[in-house]
């Protein structure tokens, strides 16, 4: 085997071996420590897990042991136990070898027994998490203070207090560096063994165990360069120490063999990755895996088909095939590991794949390609003009490389293609043939044109270069489109690199965002790896099939873009510029706007995730001088302006300094609302009215009358004649307004307002309501008085509100008025009714009350424009002196609401056959002395008095009535019904009744046998079976839940029925 065989062979197996030996920790060529930022940590106790990388890693790791054999996990499992098992008096034994050397430098104030104790559970922790970690044991390791104060007791008397996980780390892991660690020392070591010696570590316990100890004594000795070397030197412990106490678990443990195997093939399955190398004629796909880019060995593996298709064959090699005339065919394959020592093989690789026989050329969508790329760079040429000439400069730097100079930029690939293509092919025509695809497809992204994509891809001295290439790498029909699907993708599921950084970009958490935006280094890592990703999906692209039977790997593409990058000196601005452009391309903004309208918060996305604020700066680019833009993305206009545009811009800062770039630009316009929000809750009102005219209804047609007769009056006013109505409130009103209104026409729209609410409230109606909100009139006529009134906006809604309330802690006056009735005593209500100038002056209280308060707009307004509460009682009498029938809607109202809001009570009497009624309004009891009742209709036994009580006569179950009570006393409403109901009175005696209804129905059995009966013997029978029907009857009655009075008066009548009965059959016998 080459020298680079048994290299790869060699790290594949120290990988596999830490990964069994140390529980399966991800490790990589680089040291685990540098993969996982952990060099970078201060204190790794104290900075909580690891990274996110790791737990996915672990999680990664331990799935890939669930989906094998289920024996291996089991393996594992046992091992857990049993480490978690060990007694920790009995088996402290098994670190004596290192404890004895750690004792001997301890200070006498330590309790050496409780130490041991301690270190010897944080062993037991460690070792029972590394063969099954959950995320809450580690952190519980980590975080455990008595963990934590040994370790540092330890290192203390080693001579540095100041060791951390971070050291422990670097020991095992290196640094990335210079430092190895013990993973990079057991790789060197491997290297240098034979193939045949290698491929015998494979499952050997003992193997591996003494090749990790021969790496762990070597870094011992390196005092220098490693601090946990050092403490462990200070200490005393030598590497014999070492491997004694490594030795010591072994031969304790039972199960530590078995889950070494079990972790070896759960890691080689994590990370194991195939490539293949298909034919020309698409009918052979040659597989072989790969961990971490470094091949596995042919002879380790045997490839089989679990599931598919039947024209699918599968050789032990690796190679699938399928017959000739198959177009194509699918089936599940899957690589097992072959264990050395005969045991069973494991699978560490399976995958679906698809041969599809060759047939055409892959086309890349072109049409949407440049849809795509026509977007961006529209957004290209609306951002910085600088920007647009950084890109131009890219694009003719590439177009403008020396093709003789410039072909050594090809040499990290050129020397893995040159080697396979056919000794017939000039190599230098084809090497700088290819020298001038990457140019045109270099310089083409920068500016795609519909035509130059044309020409390159019908280029035929391209085709005739990829051709040769592709069939060299195992590639039939190779053309250009091959390299823009790579690059670009095909629209579909296949990505492409431009595919993969996008979604990467969607992937990101904002802080991630905001440390990838603007920054060229970023994007570009983000770009080479994507194409370290594609390269090793051969299934999907042909470029990746081909490089991989090139064997040109991730290096070597690293290795020519950063030849290409420190030839050129235009590509860095150019790709921030194209980074702009993109992020301009897929920013969206979203505004939250205040309720009155005067402000925008704003804040930007881009591919759907939210913009950090820290990474962007607001500002105005034109506009109204209004409009106010702050850093933050507040929009805001002063409350006096009703709206203003401008042109804002939102300004990517520039993490590695330069000028900001603007990747987002809107014209926005801010509209103060009309009005503060309040709207008048109409529902509510209109139940309340609805419940009130149902009752108007319900009662004396001329009330109803009455109310038609008042609100038609109202709103058949003349408004010219009638101006003089609104006097006390005009005159308070006109000296605020300014010289430019037409007070007369404004004086007289406001009288048309009052005309319209006043008559609205006689019998309202949504449709009513929606005129008033809307009518332009009433609403330039309340806007002028709002701003005479210093408020912001005045509406019908804000009227309403003043006089019926918002529904929830404002009543306006109706409320109050409400508020001060239910807190009335009950003859002073009943002293209320009926009586006009009481009823004004709570009226008058309540607007006074409400409009003292400046919750309410309107009270707002017309305090500031000097009106009182006087003014407005003044108008209302002007109103009451005008209008002929309003005082007899007012009174119709009133019985109407006494009606809606009365509520009976009833006294009933022991025997329910006396019922005594009274009536509440709004919870108080409406004296006797002013209501009489009468019964209207119903039962003959049923009596009612004037005072409200209803009875029947005691031989009387019980009667139905329709009983009604009137105003009485109450001045002009004398007379008037405010309450109606049908009653039933009596005893609830229903469950005794049935009870005699069946004893009647057993006496008519009775007496139909007795009708039947020829003999005296049959005869007398019956009247035991009378008796009995009685005795049943009087049980049943004793039990009913019915009140005494009741239950005696049902007795008697079964008494009564039974004598019946018996007398009947006793006549009867005698007449026989």
């Amino acid at each position: 085997m080459s020298k680079f065989g048994k290299k790869t062979v060699a790290s594949a197996l120290a990988m596999s071996m830490f990964a069994a030996s140390l529980g399966g920790l991800p490790l990589s060529d680089k040291g685990w420590a540098e993969k996982l930022g952990l060099n970078r940590v201060a204190n790794a106790a104290e900075s909580g897990l690891p990274t996110s990388a790791f737990l996915e890693r672990m999680n990664e790791l331990y799935a890939a042991l669930a989906a094998g054999d289920p024996a291996d996990v089991q393996d594992v499992r046992e091992l857990r136990d049993e480490i978690a098992g060990l007694d920790e008096t009995a088996d402290q034994i098994l670190i004596d070898p290192i404890w004895n050397k750690i004792s001997d430098n301890l200070p006498e104030t330590v309790d050496q027994a409780q130490l041991k104790t301690s270190l010897f559970r944080l062993v037991k922790a460690v070792g029972s998490f590394r063969y099954d970690p959950q995320a809450s044991d580690l952190e519980a390791i980590r975080a455990n203070p008595e963990f934590r104060a040994t370790l540092k007791t330890i290192a203390a008397a080693g001579g540095d207090a100041s060791i951390n996980m971070d050291d422990f780390l670097v020991f095992l892991f290196g640094d990335g560096a210079g430092k190895k660690g013990v993973e990079g020392t057991v790789a060197e070591i491997l290297s240098s063994k034979s193939v045949f010696e290698l491929f015998q570590l494979l499952g050997d316990k003992q193997g591996i165990t003494a090749v990790l100890l021969l790496a762990t004594e070597k870094l011992l000795t390196e005092t220098n360069n490693y601090k946990f070397s050092s403490i462990l030197s200070n200490l005393g412990v030598t590497s014999q120490d070492v491997r004694a106490t490594v030795l010591g678990f072994q031969v304790k443990l039972k199960q530590d063999e078995p889950a070494i195997n079990a972790m070896t093939v759960a890691y080689i399955r994590s990370a194991a990755r195939s490539t293949v190398v298909i034919s020309e004629d698409g009918l052979k796909h040659v597989y072989s895996l790969n961990i971490y880019g470094i091949g596995v060995p042919a002879l380790a593996l045997q490839w089989s088909k679990v599931s598919g298709s039947a024209d699918i064959k599968v050789a032990t090699n690796g190679t699938v095939t399928i017959p000739e005339g198959v177009e194509s065919a699918s089936a599940v394959i899957q690589a097992k590991l072959i264990n050395p020592y005969g045991g069973s093989a494991k699978v560490i690789y399976e995958k679906e794949v698809t041969l599809t026989a060759a047939g055409e050329e892959t086309e890349f969508p072109a049409e949407q390609f440049l849809e795509r790329m026509n977007k961006l760079h529209e957004a290209l040429l609306a951002g910085d003009p600088a920007d647009v000439q950084d890109v131009r400069n890219a694009r003719d730097e590439i177009a403008a490389l020396d093709a003789t100079t410039g072909q050594a930029l090809l040499d990290p690939l050129w020397r893995k293609i040159a080697p396979k293509l056919p000794a017939s092919a000039d190599k230098a025509k084809l090497k700088a043939s290819l020298f001038e695809v990457f140019k045109a497809v270099g310089s083409f992204q920068y500016d795609p044109q519909a035509s130059d994509l044309e020409a390159i891809r019908t280029n035929p001295e391209y085709r005739a270069t990829l051709k040769t290439i592709g069939a060299a790498g195992g590639v039939s029909n190779l053309v250009m489109d091959d390299i823009l699907v790579f690059l670009f993708g095909d629209g579909e599921a296949i990505k492409g690199v431009d595919g993969m950084i996008r979604e990467r970009l969607e992937s990101m958490s904002p802080a991630e965002l905001l440390q990838t935006l603007g920054n060229p280094q970023a994007i570009s890592a983000l770009s080479l790896q994507a194409m370290q990703l594609l390269i090793a999906d051969t299934e999907a692209y042909k470029i990746s099939s081909m490089i991989a039977t090139f064997g040109i790997g991730a290096q070597d593409l690293g290795a020519t873009i950063l030849g290409l990058s420190l030839r050129l000196q235009k590509d860095e601005p150019a790709l921030y510029a194209m980074t702009i452009a993109l992020i301009r391309s897929e920013s969206t903004a979203s505004a939250e706007v205040s309720e009155d309208g005067l402000k925008h918060v704003y804040a930007l996305k881009s591919f759907g995730i939210d913009v950090p604020s820290a990474a962007i700066s607001w500002v105005k680019a034109s506009g109204s001088p209004d409009v106010v833009v702050l850093p933050n993305g507040t929009v805001t206009i002063p409350e006096f302006v009703p709206s203003a545009t401008a042109v804002i811009q939102a300004k990517l800062t520039k993490p590695s300094g330069g000028p900001a770039k603007v990747i987002f630009e809107q014209e926005v316009t801010l509209i103060a609302t009309e009005t503060p929000g309040e709207v008048f809750p109409a529902e509510p009102y209109f139940e309340r009215i609805n419940k009130l005219h149902g009752a108007l209804q319900a009662g004396d047609p001329r009330d109803a009358q009455a109310v038609r007769n008042a609100r038609n009056e109202i709103a058949q006013l003349n408004v010219e004649k009638n101006l003089s109505l609104i006097d006390p409130l005009w005159n308070r009103i006109a000296p605020n307004l300014p010289k430019t209104a037409d007070q007369a026409q404004l004086k007289a729209s406001l009288l048309k307002v009052i005309i319209a609410i006043s008559s609205f409230q006689y019998d309202p109606q949504a449709s009513d309501l929606e005129a008033m909100r809307t009518n332009p009139e009433f609403r330039t006529a309340l806007k002028q008085i709002a701003t005479a009134g210093k408020v912001k906006a005045l509406t019908v809604d804000d009227i309403l509100i003043f006089l019926h309330g918002d529904g929830e802690e404002r009543g306006g006056v109706e409320g109050t008025m409400l508020d001060v009735l239910k807190k009335m005593k009950s003859k002073e209500f009943a002293d209320l009714l009926g009586n006009e100038d009481k009823m004004d002056d709570i009226m008058d209280n309540a607007v006074s009350r409400t409009l003292s308060n400046e919750d309410y707009v309107l009270s707002k307004a017309l305090r500031n424009l000097g009106v009182r509460s006087s003014d407005l009682s003044s108008m209302d009498s002007k109103f009451e002196i005008k209008l002929r029938y309003d005082e007899q809607a007012n009174e119709a109202l009133t019985v109407a609401f006494i009606r809606s809001e009365a509520v009976p009570t009833v006294k009933i009497t022991a025997n329910g056959n006396t019922h005594q009624y009274g009536l509440k309004v709004l919870g108080i009891d409406l004296p006797s002395s002013v209501l009489k009742w009468k019964k209207v209709s119903g039962s003959k036994d049923v009596k009612v008095d004037s005072n409200g009580k209803v009875s029947i006569p005691s031989k009387v179950w019980s009667g139905t009535a329709v009983i009604q009570a009137v105003l009485d006393d109450s001045r002009d409403i004398s007379g008037k019904v405010v309450f109606k109901q049908e009653v039933t009175i009596g005893t609830e005696a229903g469950e005794v009744q049935d009870i005699l209804k069946a004893l009647d129905d057993r006496m008519d059995v009775i007496q139909d046998k007795l009708d039947d009966s020829r003999s005296i013997v049959q005869k007398a029978r019956l009247i035991g079976e009378v008796v009995q029907a009685g005795d049943d009857a009087i049980s049943q009655i004793g039990k009913a839940d019915v009140p005494k009075a009741v239950k005696d008066k049902a007795i008697k009548d079964v008494e009564s029925e039974v004598n019946r009965m018996i007398g009947i059959i006793i006549r009867d016998m005698l007449r026989f």
